[in-house]
């Protein structure tokens, strides 16, 4: 199975969840939410095998921390994957954290054109999307899509990615984005531990239940085998 967008330096007990990860043989994509992160975070991760560490930037921190670009642009040397990067309309209450916001992201898609990024788009779904193909990334992953509907077509002519979780299975809007994805596009995420299931903080042994609940949405036998898959050309 695979887990692509978790944080596992966001849950209490950290080793643990990687311990499950191992145990459960999940290949998981790390994202941090600062360069600095992912430094402090290699050193545990390097000989896990399954678990891929990306460098990111959060958008939501861009009035609270600075981007430290040398310290990004050494990560990139050592990692494949980008996340969690982007935009995030939401928090940015000004033209000018807009615009602090897209000038970080457009650093961040011109130095990573050839890695694999885990895409933050709230309520700047299109700018996002801009943005990416306007610096030639060849790779992206629109995490936890919640954009308008028809924009899923532009993203999947552009070559892009979803990560989908099972909290978009508890809305009718989470429903409707589902279907507009086709299936060789999608990937699963659990997005731990900022979402719940059942309940409880989503943790890596849920995902074979996430697993099913998806392949009933979709009336398939076996999504393992699709994003399977989906995620072998992006490791292409």
């Amino acid at each position: 199975m695979i887990d692509a967008h978790i944080h596992i330096d966001f849950y209490d007990k950290p080793q643990e969840i990687i311990n499950d990860i191992v145990q459960e043989d999940i290949m998981s994509i790390f994202v941090t939410h600062l360069p600095e992160l992912y430094e402090k975070q290699k050193v545990f991760i390097d000989n896990i095998p399954k678990v891929f560490l990306a460098v990111g930037f959060h958008p939501i921190l861009v009035n609270e921390y600075e981007f430290n670009k040398d310290v990004f642009l050494k990560a990139l040397e050592t990692t494949n994957f980008v996340g969690e990067v982007g935009l995030d309309y939401s928090v940015a209450r000004t033209e000018r954290s807009k615009k602090k916001q897209r000038d970080i992201f457009e650093t961040i898609c011109q130095k990573a054109t050839g890695h694999i990024l885990s895409v933050h788009s709230r309520l700047a779904e299109k700018d996002v999307l801009e943005m990416l193909i306007a610096n030639s990334v060849e790779k992206a992953i629109f995490h936890w899509y919640t954009g308008p509907k028809e924009l899923i077509p532009k993203i999947i002519d552009a070559g892009y990615y979803f990560s989908i979780n099972p909290t978009m299975l508890k809305t009718a809007k989470g429903k409707g984005i589902l279907k507009e994805i086709p299936l060789e596009r999608l990937l699963i995420e659990t997005d731990g531990p900022f979402t719940k299931y059942n309940g409880s903080v989503i943790e890596p042994s849920f995902l074979y239940n996430i697993y099913v609940d998806f392949e009933k949405f979709y009336n398939i036998e076996d999504i393992r085998g699709t994003v399977l898959d989906n995620i072998s050309r992006l490791l292409e």
